[in-house]
């Protein structure tokens, strides 16, 4: 059984490294046309495991409701599905998308498995939510090391506000879910109920999130207003993280891409310093 920091959580991040350093090894050497050929397989193999999932009995257990899980419900439910066309584009600051936010995002939900916790260590759903999840970051982390995707770090500046539309999309497809019948009218806006991407507020199950989030965020987008609630706590859905989250994705963003673009960020710093004395 998954639990954090038994034997099965280090197993599955052992796992995860190996995988990383395997793939590594195998086409660090090889041509540029077969490292994108291989790891364009191994994106479109968790795309069509997305949906191919329904067909096991975890989810056929689970039907009609198991549907939902196959929508645009989550930032790496999203990540799942555009990242082979991503991969495949000639649009830089696609790929700079999957290599920031698919590191933050995967590398987060293998070291925090929310879903699997409690779940048997070899189960299908268990096998797929790290497959699934491993990939997200270890693919793109791979497209920079062996060259495939050159980082420039002030690209990073662009990256949130993809990770906007991200969220936009989830809004809409939770709206959409609510409307067929899919889910209850009154979790809609509920920050404790399937509120990974945080849209809603800060999720308790992630407290940390919320003491990062909240000091920057203006008490006028945690509030309601006006009318007969007003004054009463109420994240207003995605806009109550832009601030935090633009200024967070921008830190973390130039932080891994340090050890690829140490040169020009070190270049632009002694410039900075240059133009200062001058």
């Amino acid at each position: 059984m998954i639990e954090y920091f038994n034997g099965y959580y280090f197993l599955y991040l052992f796992l995860a490294a190996g995988l990383l350093a395997g793939l590594y090894l195998l086409l660090r050497n090889r041509s540029k046309r077969t490292a994108e050929v291989v790891l364009f397989c191994i994106l479109f193999a968790s795309f069509v495991l997305h949906f191919l999932k329904l067909a096991f009995d975890f989810y056929q257990e689970r039907m009609p409701w198991a549907i939902r899980t196959i929508t645009p419900e989550n930032i790496c439910a999203i990540s799942v599905i555009v990242f082979p066309w991503f991969f495949l584009s000639k649009k830089a600051i696609l790929k700079d998308y999957m290599f920031y936010l698919g590191v933050i995002s995967g590398l987060g939900a293998t070291v925090i498995p929310i879903d699997v916790i409690g779940l048997n260590a070899f189960e299908f759903e268990t096998i797929r939510y790290y497959f699934a999840h491993i990939i997200i970051w270890v693919v793109p982390l791979l497209m920079v090391m062996l060259k495939l995707q050159t980082l420039d770090y002030k690209r990073v500046l662009k990256v949130p506000l993809i990770a906007y539309l991200v969220l936009c999309i989830i809004l809409v497809n939770e709206v959409i879910l609510t409307g067929t019948g899919f889910l209850r009218p009154e979790i809609l806006f509920s920050n404790e109920i399937r509120n990974a991407a945080l849209i809603f507020g800060p999720n308790p199950d992630i407290p940390f999130v919320g003491r990062m989030f909240l000091p920057l965020t203006p008490e006028l987008f945690t509030t309601i207003p006006v009318g007969e609630n007003a004054g009463a706590t109420f994240y207003w859905p995605i806009v109550w993280l832009m601030i935090p989250a633009y200024i967070y994705l921008v830190i973390f963003g130039i932080l891994l891409a340090l050890p690829f673009e140490y040169k020009n960020i070190n270049k632009d710093i002694s410039r900075l310093f240059q133009r200062k004395a001058n």
